[in-house]
Protein backbone atom coordinates (compact mmCIF):
# COMPACT_ATOMS: atom_id res chain seq x y z
CA UNK A 1 0.00 0.00 0.00
CA UNK A 2 2.74 2.68 0.82
CA UNK A 3 4.65 1.78 -2.42
CA UNK A 4 1.47 2.46 -3.94
CA UNK A 5 0.98 6.17 -2.50
CA UNK A 6 4.20 6.83 -3.36
CA UNK A 7 3.86 5.90 -6.67
CA UNK A 8 1.05 8.16 -6.80
CA UNK A 9 2.89 11.13 -4.66
CA UNK A 10 5.66 10.74 -7.84
CA UNK A 11 2.83 10.95 -10.10
CA UNK A 12 1.54 14.37 -9.18
CA UNK A 13 5.32 16.02 -8.36
CA UNK A 14 6.03 15.12 -11.89
CA UNK A 15 2.43 16.33 -13.27
CA UNK A 16 2.84 19.72 -10.71
CA UNK A 17 6.76 20.08 -12.72
CA UNK A 18 4.93 20.21 -15.94
CA UNK A 19 2.22 22.87 -14.96
CA UNK A 20 5.59 24.92 -13.01
CA UNK A 21 7.43 24.74 -16.70
CA UNK A 22 3.72 25.64 -18.18
CA UNK A 23 3.58 28.61 -15.63
CA UNK A 24 7.43 30.21 -16.18
CA UNK A 25 8.84 29.08 -19.19
CA UNK A 26 11.63 27.61 -17.54
CA UNK A 27 12.38 23.46 -17.94
CA UNK A 28 14.08 21.57 -14.94
CA UNK A 29 17.47 21.64 -16.34
CA UNK A 30 19.45 24.76 -14.85
CA UNK A 31 21.77 26.28 -17.30
CA UNK A 32 23.73 29.37 -17.49
CA UNK A 33 21.76 31.51 -19.52
CA UNK A 34 18.08 30.76 -17.46
CA UNK A 35 19.17 29.74 -14.02
CA UNK A 36 16.10 27.18 -12.55
CA UNK A 37 13.29 28.76 -10.96
CA UNK A 38 10.82 27.45 -8.47
CA UNK A 39 7.40 28.81 -8.92
CA UNK A 40 4.77 29.62 -6.34
CA UNK A 41 2.33 27.16 -8.23
CA UNK A 42 4.89 24.06 -8.28
CA UNK A 43 5.72 24.89 -4.47
CA UNK A 44 2.04 24.85 -3.34
CA UNK A 45 1.41 22.12 -5.67
CA UNK A 46 4.18 19.65 -4.28
CA UNK A 47 3.38 21.18 -0.79
CA UNK A 48 -0.56 19.74 -1.03
CA UNK A 49 0.85 16.24 -2.51
CA UNK A 50 2.96 16.09 -0.05
CA UNK A 51 0.58 16.58 2.64
CA UNK A 52 -2.16 14.21 1.01
CA UNK A 53 0.32 11.32 0.84
CA UNK A 54 1.49 11.97 4.37
CA UNK A 55 -2.46 10.63 5.44
CA UNK A 56 -1.33 7.34 3.68
CA UNK A 57 2.28 6.80 4.07
CA UNK A 58 2.81 8.97 7.76
CA UNK A 59 5.71 9.95 8.47
CA UNK A 60 9.75 9.83 5.83
CA UNK A 61 11.91 10.12 8.67
CA UNK A 62 14.49 7.57 8.83
CA UNK A 63 14.17 5.28 11.77
CA UNK A 64 16.13 5.81 14.98
CA UNK A 65 18.05 3.08 16.21
CA UNK A 66 17.55 4.54 19.73
CA UNK A 67 17.35 1.93 22.34
CA UNK A 68 14.17 2.09 24.74
CA UNK A 69 12.06 0.35 26.95
CA UNK A 70 7.97 2.04 26.75
CA UNK A 71 5.28 1.37 29.74
CA UNK A 72 2.36 2.32 28.12
CA UNK A 73 -1.37 1.97 29.23
CA UNK A 74 -4.48 4.09 29.97
CA UNK A 75 -5.00 6.49 33.60
CA UNK A 76 -8.50 5.72 33.93
CA UNK A 77 -11.21 3.03 32.75
CA UNK A 78 -13.15 4.78 29.78
CA UNK A 79 -16.57 6.56 30.24
CA UNK A 80 -16.36 5.54 34.40
CA UNK A 81 -16.23 9.16 35.51
CA UNK A 82 -17.18 10.73 32.21
CA UNK A 83 -17.90 10.84 28.68
CA UNK A 84 -15.25 12.57 26.99
CA UNK A 85 -12.10 13.28 27.93
CA UNK A 86 -9.20 15.65 26.10
CA UNK A 87 -5.91 17.67 26.01
CA UNK A 88 -3.92 16.31 29.02
CA UNK A 89 -1.13 17.51 30.68
CA UNK A 90 1.80 15.81 32.51
CA UNK A 91 4.58 16.21 35.07
CA UNK A 92 7.10 14.55 37.52
CA UNK A 93 6.73 16.33 40.93
CA UNK A 94 9.49 16.54 43.66
CA UNK A 95 8.23 13.63 45.02
CA UNK A 96 8.70 12.02 42.44
CA UNK A 97 5.04 10.96 42.12
CA UNK A 98 3.70 11.94 38.27
CA UNK A 99 0.64 14.01 37.87
CA UNK A 100 -1.47 14.39 35.28
CA UNK A 101 -4.63 16.66 34.36
CA UNK A 102 -7.06 17.30 31.28
CA UNK A 103 -10.44 18.32 30.88
CA UNK A 104 -13.68 16.21 30.88
CA UNK A 105 -17.11 15.91 30.57
CA UNK A 106 -20.21 15.41 28.21
CA UNK A 107 -18.34 16.83 25.24
CA UNK A 108 -15.43 19.62 25.00
CA UNK A 109 -17.29 23.44 25.28
CA UNK A 110 -19.96 22.04 27.45
CA UNK A 111 -20.73 23.82 30.58
CA UNK A 112 -20.58 20.55 32.87
CA UNK A 113 -16.72 20.00 31.12
CA UNK A 114 -13.99 20.27 33.94
CA UNK A 115 -10.30 19.62 34.76
CA UNK A 116 -10.11 16.55 36.50
CA UNK A 117 -6.26 14.61 37.41
CA UNK A 118 -4.79 11.72 38.77
CA UNK A 119 -1.23 10.65 40.53
CA UNK A 120 1.27 7.99 39.45
CA UNK A 121 3.20 6.53 42.28
CA UNK A 122 5.08 4.21 40.81
CA UNK A 123 2.50 1.30 40.86
CA UNK A 124 -0.61 2.70 39.92
CA UNK A 125 -2.53 5.76 39.05
CA UNK A 126 -5.10 7.16 41.90
CA UNK A 127 -8.50 7.26 41.04
CA UNK A 128 -9.46 10.46 38.82
CA UNK A 129 -10.78 13.94 40.98
CA UNK A 130 -11.82 16.76 40.19
CA UNK A 131 -10.35 20.52 40.68
CA UNK A 132 -12.89 22.16 42.83
CA UNK A 133 -14.24 25.86 41.32
CA UNK A 134 -17.44 27.91 41.55
CA UNK A 135 -16.74 28.72 38.01
CA UNK A 136 -20.16 27.42 35.68
CA UNK A 137 -18.57 27.85 32.35
CA UNK A 138 -16.58 24.76 30.13
CA UNK A 139 -13.14 24.04 31.20
CA UNK A 140 -10.09 23.88 28.77
CA UNK A 141 -6.44 23.18 28.56
CA UNK A 142 -4.85 22.38 31.76
CA UNK A 143 -0.96 22.89 32.15
CA UNK A 144 1.17 21.42 34.79
CA UNK A 145 4.21 22.84 35.97
CA UNK A 146 6.35 21.80 38.88
CA UNK A 147 8.99 23.32 41.46
CA UNK A 148 11.18 22.85 44.62
CA UNK A 149 8.20 24.68 46.34
CA UNK A 150 4.57 23.35 44.78
CA UNK A 151 3.09 22.31 41.25
CA UNK A 152 0.91 24.53 39.46
CA UNK A 153 -1.87 23.90 37.29
CA UNK A 154 -2.77 26.10 34.93
CA UNK A 155 -6.20 26.16 32.62
CA UNK A 156 -8.50 28.05 30.79
CA UNK A 157 -12.37 29.03 31.55
CA UNK A 158 -14.85 30.30 29.26
CA UNK A 159 -17.94 29.95 26.90
CA UNK A 160 -15.47 29.36 23.74
CA UNK A 161 -11.83 29.28 23.12
CA UNK A 162 -12.38 33.56 21.68
CA UNK A 163 -13.21 34.17 25.51
CA UNK A 164 -10.98 32.12 27.83
CA UNK A 165 -9.95 33.28 30.90
CA UNK A 166 -6.79 31.86 32.68
CA UNK A 167 -7.01 30.60 35.89
CA UNK A 168 -4.28 28.56 37.99
CA UNK A 169 -4.44 26.74 41.22
CA UNK A 170 -1.11 25.57 43.38
CA UNK A 171 -0.75 22.04 45.37
CA UNK A 172 2.25 22.32 48.05
CA UNK A 173 1.38 18.22 49.11
CA UNK A 174 1.81 16.77 45.74
CA UNK A 175 -2.00 16.50 44.55
CA UNK A 176 -3.71 15.82 47.90
CA UNK A 177 -5.34 19.57 48.45
CA UNK A 178 -5.40 22.14 45.90
CA UNK A 179 -5.62 26.40 46.50
CA UNK A 180 -8.47 28.67 45.46
CA UNK A 181 -7.87 29.05 41.94
CA UNK A 182 -6.60 32.77 41.00
CA UNK A 183 -7.08 34.51 37.13
CA UNK A 184 -3.50 34.83 36.25
CA UNK A 185 -3.95 38.43 34.82
CA UNK A 186 -7.10 39.71 36.58
CA UNK A 187 -8.91 41.51 34.03
CA UNK A 188 -7.54 40.15 31.13
CA UNK A 189 -10.27 39.64 27.99
CA UNK A 190 -7.68 39.14 25.55
CA UNK A 191 -8.24 35.39 25.26
CA UNK A 192 -6.29 34.05 27.74
CA UNK A 193 -2.80 34.47 28.69
CA UNK A 194 -0.07 32.27 30.17
CA UNK A 195 0.12 28.85 29.14
CA UNK A 196 -2.50 27.41 26.75
CA UNK A 197 -1.38 23.64 25.95
CA UNK A 198 2.05 23.24 26.52
CA UNK A 199 4.50 23.82 29.65
CA UNK A 200 6.16 26.76 30.63
CA UNK A 201 10.07 26.88 29.80
CA UNK A 202 12.21 27.91 32.97
CA UNK A 203 15.67 29.31 31.01
CA UNK A 204 18.87 28.86 32.38
CA UNK A 205 18.27 32.87 34.07
CA UNK A 206 15.44 31.89 35.58
CA UNK A 207 13.26 33.41 33.49
CA UNK A 208 9.81 31.92 33.29
CA UNK A 209 8.08 31.51 29.66
CA UNK A 210 4.81 30.61 29.07
CA UNK A 211 3.69 29.49 25.73
CA UNK A 212 0.54 31.39 24.80
CA UNK A 213 -1.57 32.19 21.69
CA UNK A 214 -5.42 33.54 21.63
CA UNK A 215 -8.26 32.95 19.23
CA UNK A 216 -9.85 36.09 18.54
CA UNK A 217 -10.31 36.49 14.91
CA UNK A 218 -7.20 34.80 13.65
CA UNK A 219 -5.00 32.62 15.51
CA UNK A 220 -1.82 34.25 16.78
CA UNK A 221 0.83 33.26 19.41
CA UNK A 222 2.70 34.70 21.47
CA UNK A 223 5.14 34.57 24.86
CA UNK A 224 4.24 35.32 28.56
CA UNK A 225 7.17 36.35 30.73
CA UNK A 226 7.78 36.22 34.35
CA UNK A 227 10.68 37.91 35.86
CA UNK A 228 9.23 37.19 39.45
CA UNK A 229 8.43 33.39 39.80
CA UNK A 230 5.46 33.54 38.14
CA UNK A 231 3.88 36.45 40.35
CA UNK A 232 3.63 38.96 36.89
CA UNK A 233 4.29 38.57 33.53
CA UNK A 234 4.77 40.41 30.31
CA UNK A 235 3.39 40.07 26.87
CA UNK A 236 5.54 39.63 23.71
CA UNK A 237 4.84 40.67 20.62
CA UNK A 238 2.76 38.52 18.33
CA UNK A 239 5.14 36.06 16.05
CA UNK A 240 5.13 36.89 12.89
CA UNK A 241 4.82 34.66 10.10
CA UNK A 242 3.81 34.01 6.38
CA UNK A 243 2.76 30.61 4.37
CA UNK A 244 3.37 29.60 1.08
CA UNK A 245 1.03 32.13 -0.58
CA UNK A 246 2.00 35.36 1.63
CA UNK A 247 -0.92 35.62 4.37
CA UNK A 248 -0.22 35.45 7.82
CA UNK A 249 0.19 31.59 8.97
CA UNK A 250 -1.92 31.36 11.46
CA UNK A 251 -0.47 29.46 14.48
CA UNK A 252 -1.26 28.51 18.11
CA UNK A 253 0.40 26.33 21.08
CA UNK A 254 3.53 26.64 21.11
CA UNK A 255 6.06 24.04 22.43
CA UNK A 256 9.23 25.61 23.76
CA UNK A 257 12.57 24.51 24.26
CA UNK A 258 16.39 26.01 25.08
CA UNK A 259 19.36 24.70 23.63
CA UNK A 260 22.63 24.21 24.90
CA UNK A 261 24.24 27.13 23.69
CA UNK A 262 20.99 29.52 25.16
CA UNK A 263 19.21 30.34 22.62
CA UNK A 264 15.39 29.86 23.02
CA UNK A 265 13.10 28.00 20.51
CA UNK A 266 9.49 27.04 19.68
CA UNK A 267 7.44 24.97 17.43
CA UNK A 268 3.65 25.97 16.54
CA UNK A 269 0.12 24.06 15.75
CA UNK A 270 -0.43 25.68 12.27
CA UNK A 271 -3.28 26.17 9.52
CA UNK A 272 -0.68 25.54 7.13
CA UNK A 273 -0.13 21.83 7.22
CA UNK A 274 3.33 22.14 8.46
CA UNK A 275 5.21 22.80 11.87
CA UNK A 276 6.43 26.00 11.82
CA UNK A 277 9.31 27.40 14.62
CA UNK A 278 10.60 30.66 16.02
CA UNK A 279 13.82 31.50 17.33
CA UNK A 280 14.48 34.12 19.92
CA UNK A 281 18.42 35.01 20.81
CA UNK A 282 17.17 37.37 23.64
CA UNK A 283 16.05 35.03 26.28
CA UNK A 284 12.55 34.54 24.78
CA UNK A 285 11.99 38.66 24.36
CA UNK A 286 11.84 38.79 20.45
CA UNK A 287 11.42 36.79 18.13
CA UNK A 288 12.70 35.98 14.33
CA UNK A 289 9.60 35.48 11.92
CA UNK A 290 8.51 31.89 12.45
CA UNK A 291 8.93 28.84 9.27
CA UNK A 292 8.42 25.54 8.27
CA UNK A 293 9.86 22.90 9.34
CA UNK A 294 9.03 20.58 6.44
CA UNK A 295 7.26 18.10 9.44
CA UNK A 296 3.32 17.42 8.74
CA UNK A 297 0.80 19.28 11.40
CA UNK A 298 -2.64 18.04 11.66
CA UNK A 299 -3.84 21.69 12.77
CA UNK A 300 -3.70 19.67 16.23
CA UNK A 301 -1.75 19.85 19.42
CA UNK A 302 2.51 19.17 19.63
CA UNK A 303 4.84 19.07 22.16
CA UNK A 304 8.63 18.71 22.75
CA UNK A 305 11.18 18.53 25.16
CA UNK A 306 15.28 18.50 25.10
CA UNK A 307 16.81 16.04 27.57
CA UNK A 308 20.26 16.57 28.99
CA UNK A 309 21.77 15.14 26.46
CA UNK A 310 20.80 17.57 23.78
CA UNK A 311 18.26 15.73 22.19
CA UNK A 312 15.40 17.17 21.33
CA UNK A 313 12.09 14.38 21.06
CA UNK A 314 8.70 15.71 19.39
CA UNK A 315 5.58 14.07 19.50
CA UNK A 316 3.08 15.04 16.68
CA UNK A 317 0.72 13.68 14.37
CA UNK A 318 2.80 13.37 11.43
CA UNK A 319 -0.57 14.22 9.01
CA UNK A 320 -0.79 17.15 6.83
CA UNK A 321 -4.75 16.99 6.60
CA UNK A 322 -6.44 19.08 8.95
CA UNK A 323 -8.73 17.01 11.32
CA UNK A 324 -7.24 13.77 10.77
CA UNK A 325 -5.47 12.11 14.26
CA UNK A 326 -5.19 9.17 13.87
CA UNK A 327 -1.30 8.40 13.92
CA UNK A 328 0.60 9.37 16.64
CA UNK A 329 4.37 9.56 16.86
CA UNK A 330 7.23 10.56 18.88
CA UNK A 331 10.39 11.63 17.14
CA UNK A 332 13.99 12.61 17.83
CA UNK A 333 16.36 15.37 16.70
CA UNK A 334 20.22 15.16 18.00
CA UNK A 335 20.66 18.44 15.86
CA UNK A 336 18.75 20.94 17.84
CA UNK A 337 15.61 20.37 15.64
CA UNK A 338 17.40 20.44 11.45
CA UNK A 339 17.31 16.94 11.30
CA UNK A 340 14.40 14.19 12.53
CA UNK A 341 14.32 10.51 13.12
CA UNK A 342 11.14 8.41 13.91
CA UNK A 343 11.62 6.57 17.38
CA UNK A 344 8.43 4.82 17.57
CA UNK A 345 4.77 4.85 16.81
CA UNK A 346 2.74 5.78 20.26
CA UNK A 347 -0.72 4.87 18.16
CA UNK A 348 -1.81 4.72 14.87
CA UNK A 349 -5.46 3.01 13.22
CA UNK A 350 -4.18 3.23 9.48
CA UNK A 351 -7.56 1.96 8.03
CA UNK A 352 -9.54 4.11 10.32
CA UNK A 353 -9.00 7.95 9.40
CA UNK A 354 -11.58 9.30 12.56
CA UNK A 355 -9.75 7.49 15.25
CA UNK A 356 -7.58 10.26 17.21
CA UNK A 357 -4.65 10.39 18.76
CA UNK A 358 -3.73 13.40 19.84
CA UNK A 359 -3.13 16.33 21.89
CA UNK A 360 0.21 14.89 23.49
CA UNK A 361 2.12 16.27 26.25
CA UNK A 362 5.84 15.45 27.38
CA UNK A 363 8.40 15.91 29.66
CA UNK A 364 12.42 14.41 30.71
CA UNK A 365 14.19 13.04 33.51
CA UNK A 366 17.54 12.29 32.62
CA UNK A 367 17.45 9.31 30.19
CA UNK A 368 13.15 8.99 31.30
CA UNK A 369 10.16 10.66 29.02
CA UNK A 370 6.41 10.98 30.63
CA UNK A 371 4.20 11.45 27.90
CA UNK A 372 0.51 11.66 28.13
CA UNK A 373 -2.25 12.09 25.30
CA UNK A 374 -5.85 11.99 24.32
CA UNK A 375 -6.95 8.37 23.22
CA UNK A 376 -10.26 8.07 20.91
CA UNK A 377 -11.38 11.42 23.62
CA UNK A 378 -12.32 8.38 25.90
CA UNK A 379 -9.22 7.93 27.96
CA UNK A 380 -5.96 9.46 28.45
CA UNK A 381 -3.21 7.59 27.38
CA UNK A 382 0.36 7.55 29.28
CA UNK A 383 3.71 6.41 28.05
CA UNK A 384 6.78 5.84 30.21
CA UNK A 385 9.81 5.49 27.97
CA UNK A 386 13.79 4.68 28.96
CA UNK A 387 16.23 5.09 26.19
CA UNK A 388 19.73 4.59 26.07
CA UNK A 389 22.20 7.08 24.06
CA UNK A 390 23.83 5.00 21.23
Amino acid sequence: MKKIFEKGLSLVLATATAVSVGTTGFAAEETAAYPQTVSPVFEIFTDLAERLASVFIGSTNPKSEIEFICDSDAIFEARKHFISSHASTIVKMPNGNILSAWFAGKEEGSSDVRIWYSVYDGQIWSEPKQIETSDTQAHWNPVLESNTLYTRLYYKVGDDTKTWVTKYVDTFDFGATWTEPKELVEGDTSGGRGPVKNKCLTTSDGIIIAPASTEQGSWKAFFDISEDGGKTWTKTDYVASKNLIGADAQMIQPALWEDKEGGIHAMFRTKSGRIYRSDSYDGGYTWCEAYSTGLMNNSSGIDCVMTDNGWLWLAYNPIGIEGLRNRLILSVSKDNGETWEDVMTLEEAPINPFSEYSYPSIVEDGNNLYISYTYERKQIKYAFIEFTEN
